[in-house]
C-alpha cells in the first residue's frame, strides 16, 4: 500500500509539474513586452524639440561667426554642441518610434534665422540672446510637460536627460543678456 501511495503521488507530481508548463501565468504587474506607440504629446515633443534644435544649431553657428563678444559667441558653441548631440539622440529615438520629423525649422524660426543673418554687431548679439532665451524659455516648457504628462518611458526619458542642459543654456543667455 505504502508504495502504491508513493507511485500515485508522483504520477499526481508529474501531472501537476506538466500542467504548469501549459498554465497560463498571473502577469499582472509585469512589463508588457511591447511599447505603446507614442502619444500625441510625446511625438509632438519630438517634433518641437527636434526644429528647435535645427534653429539653435544655426542660430549658433551664426554666434560663433558674427558674436562681437566671446561670451555671445562661447554662447553660440555651447548650443551648435549641445543641440546637435541632442537632436542626435532625438532623431534616433524619433526613427524607432516612427515619429515622423519636420524637415526644417518653423517659419518663426526661419524668420529669426533670417535677422540674424542680416544684422551685424551689437545688433546680432542682442537679437540673438533674445531670440534664444525666448526659444529656450518655450523648450523648457514643452519639455516639463512632457517630463509630467508624457506616456512614453524613452520620450520622459530623453525629456529628463534635456532640461538641465536646456535650463544651463538659459542661464547662460539671461548672464549674457544682462538679466
Amino acid at each position: 500500500m505504502l508504495m502504491r501511495t508513493r507511485r500515485l503521488t508522483l504520477l499526481l507530481a508529474a501531472a501537476a509539474l506538466a500542467g504548469c508548463a501549459t498554465a497560463p501565468t498571473n502577469t499582472a504587474g509585469v512589463a508588457p513586452q511591447t511599447t505603446a506607440p507614442p502619444s500625441e504629446l510625446d511625438q509632438t515633443w519630438l517634433r518641437t524639440i527636434h526644429q528647435g534644435n535645427m534653429a539653435e544649431i544655426q542660430a549658433g553657428r551664426l554666434a560663433e561667426g558674427k558674436g562681437t563678444t566671446k561670451q555671445v559667441k562661447s554662447i553660440g558653441k555651447m548650443l551648435v554642441d549641445d543641440h546637435t548631440a541632442l537632436d542626435e539622440k532625438v532623431t534616433q529615438l524619433a526613427g524607432r518610434l516612427g515619429v515622423d520629423l519636420p524637415g526644417s525649422p518653423t517659419a518663426a524660426q526661419k524668420e529669426l534665422s533670417n535677422k540674424l543673418r542680416a544684422d551685424t554687431g551689437a545688433d546680432f548679439d542682442q537679437d540673438f540672446l533674445a531670440g534664444m532665451t525666448k526659444s529656450h524659455v518655450a523648450a523648457i516648457r514643452i519639455t516639463k510637460q512632457e517630463i509630467d504628462k508624457g506616456t512614453s518611458p524613452e520620450v520622459v526619458a530623453l525629456a529628463k536627460e534635456a532640461d538641465p542642459q536646456l535650463q544651463k543654456h538659459l542661464e547662460a543667455l539671461r548672464k549674457a543678456h544682462g538679466g
